[in-house]
């Protein structure tokens, strides 16, 4: 069995940026829902999905997103199916709300 190498603490910090806006995309998912603007809430819950699915992996991740669709950083392997499904499903939502705010 392969062994993965620990966070270093550039890791920690930058999953504690991912889980901290996370945390503020739900409050603004949350406070959009009440008011009844479901695109917005919409928005907001697929943003928090995208930042939480990207906190097994915190670097990789963030350079993915930034040299899409080149990868500069190899696997280490902290990613599994659930994380990569949160963040496409976070994705799918957030652009479903960003549609949906735009042509509504």
């Amino acid at each position: 069995m392969r062994d993965h190498p620990d966070y270093d603490v550039s890791e920690f910090l930058l999953c504690g940026l991912f889980i901290a806006g996370a945390g503020a995309s739900l409050v603004w998912a949350g406070a959009s829902l009440y008011e009844g603007e479901k695109f917005n809430a919409a928005e907001g819950a697929g943003l928090a999905l995208m930042l939480l699915g990207g906190g097994a992996h915190p670097k990789q991740y963030l350079l993915d997103c930034l040299t899409f669709p080149f990868s500069l950083v190899e696997n280490s392997g902290r990613e599994t199916p659930i994380t990569v499904l949160a963040a496409g499903a976070g994705l799918l939502l957030w652009l479903f709300g960003v549609a949906g705010n735009y042509w509504g």
